[in-house]
């Protein structure tokens, strides 16, 4: 389940909501999978933060590019399958149902 690493990071570069865009700061814990689905132009600065959570949680190095788009789409599906759960609740349950495998 390695791929999902980046997961949230694609997911975010895709979308983050409106309401992002204009605040200064934003508590990424709160972030629901609605708002993400919304999305905004402002997603890379996202993106770049909860990649380097999630990459710094697992002591990962390796930006795998290839494997970007296809992590994103995961989160997006699932994120529209729960809209009301967390972006990073949503992540953290697909990582513990890859190590279950």
């Amino acid at each position: 389940m390695n791929w999902l690493k980046l997961s949230a990071a694609s997911a975010l570069v895709l979308a983050v909501t409106p309401g992002v865009y204009a605040q200064v700061m934003v508590d990424m814990s709160k972030f629901t999978c609605e708002q993400l689905l919304r999305g905004t132009g402002n997603s890379i600065d996202a993106a770049v933060w909860i990649s380097g959570y999630y990459n710094g949680l697992h002591k990962n190095t390796v930006l795998d590019l290839n494997g970007f788009k296809n992590n994103a789409e995961a989160v997006v599906a699932q994120c529209a399958a729960n809209p009301d759960k967390t972006v990073m609740r949503t992540i953290d349950t697909m990582l513990a149902a890859g190590r279950k495998k």
